[in-house]
């Protein structure tokens, strides 16, 4: 198994791309001599950066511009490499293409892929099991791999540069007593209304806390709202001023995260601190949820409308979205304190 060549595929979401890392970590931990490269889209191959396991990272743009030709674009690169594995726990339909035609004799990914029949090795997608384990069952259908728990990892490492290290050390002087705060997502029905989100952060306040806001550039325009609304030198706007290992660095410098359901729990999640995580229309039963960090969840677990979706919805179908706004702030923070 020396010298090995695997790619792993995953162009999804950051926040699978940050729950692949465990695979990458433990392959290399079974196979030191091996070569692992990532293909990942644009906006996410930042966690990648510095990682001691990835030896490439080869980005993949599929929006915008003649789609095909990026396709064939990138699809040219994996045939030079000519990899011994390809590993593929994104499950649609151009990433099984790009598995298919990569030309490796070995491809392994899930049964409920979009072309399984086209895999060499698959695996069952149990949708209840967390997305770390469900992944690190892709790992054991290595050919010749001897899998060993002891080399087993699960928490994501990320490795910000040293500059964006000192960033976030500038950014953060004089701010003690830290709480990351992300109440966004891509989906509206895993966002905190803006409202709730101001009682969370008004309680937060109110008890001395400084708070910073993380998120995306997607999410400037809501957190700029928020930072107007409370009027407060002890919130600290970042939402789209940082990368994500800056953001997972200010996280490291937290005593705690609170945030929906979307990247910035797993960013917390791999920076160890305690997290309460806030479920609308998902819950824990899609395997998504802190692994490796004290946690809470806050959920209205009484709605018998949820889970609503297992990615998230554009608005409430039944146009009440209680799973969010029946949330009590009061519990939120009570949460956190008991587990910081």
């Amino acid at each position: 198994m020396k010298n090995k060549k695997i790619l792993i595929i995953q162009t999804a979401f950051l926040g699978d791309v940050i729950l692949a890392l465990p695979m990458v970590q433990t392959i290399k931990a079974h196979l030191p001599d091996a070569l692992v490269d990532f293909l990942c889209i644009p906006s996410t191959e930042s966690v990648l950066q510095n990682h001691p396991a990835v030896n490439k990272v080869i980005p993949y743009d599929k929006k915008g511009g003649d789609k095909l030709d990026k396709f064939i674009e990138v699809l040219n690169e994996i045939r030079e490499v000519e990899y011994d594995i390809v590993i593929s726990p994104h499950r649609f339909l151009r990433s099984a293409l790009l598995t298919y035609y990569s030309e490796s004799k070995v491809r392994i990914g899930f049964e409920e892929n979009s072309l399984a029949f086209l895999l060499t090795n698959k695996v069952k997608y149990i949708k209840d099991k967390h997305e770390i384990y469900r992944n690190l069952e892709l790992v054991k259908q290595i050919p010749g791999l001897e899998y060993d728990e002891k080399k087993v990892s699960l928490r994501p490492e990320l490795y910000p540069s040293i500059e964006q290290k000192e960033n976030v050390r500038h950014l953060l002087k004089h701010r003690s007593n830290l709480i990351s705060f992300a109440p966004c997502s891509k989906w509206f029905t895993k966002q905190l209304p803006l409202e709730k989100a101001a009682e969370i952060a008004k309680i937060l306040l109110f008890k001395g806390y400084n708070v910073a806001l993380v998120g995306g550039e997607a999410d400037t325009a809501y957190c700029s709202e928020l930072e107007a609304k409370l009027n407060d030198e002890s919130i600290m706007n970042l939402c789209g001023k940082l990368s994500p290992p800056e953001s997972y660095e200010v996280m490291t410098q937290s005593k705690a995260l609170i945030t929906v359901d979307s990247a910035a729990q797993h960013l917390g999640s791999a920076s160890g601190i305690p997290i309460v995580l806030i479920y609308g229309s998902t819950d824990i039963s899609f395997g998504f949820y802190p692994l490796t960090s004290r946690y809470k969840i806050a959920e209205i677990d009484s709605l018998e409308c949820r889970p609503c979706t297992d990615h998230g919805r554009d608005n409430c179908p039944l146009g009440h979205f209680k799973c969010m706004v029946d949330q009590s702030a009061e519990k939120i923070v009570g949460m956190m304190e008991s587990i910081i």
